[in-house]
């Protein structure tokens, strides 16, 4: 087994911070306001 697959079988329990941070790419990417972006974290 290859250290890449290794990493993919790890602990997903705590996600927060990945989605977060793919959260912040997708409002960027879409150029969102900061009240857009309120509204979504609804």
């Amino acid at each position: 087994m290859t250290a890449d697959k290794r990493k993919v079988k790890g602990d997903f329990s705590d996600t927060g911070a990945l989605e977060k941070q793919i959260d912040e790419m997708v409002y960027a990417l879409y150029g969102l306001t900061p009240e857009e972006k309120k509204f979504l974290k609804r």
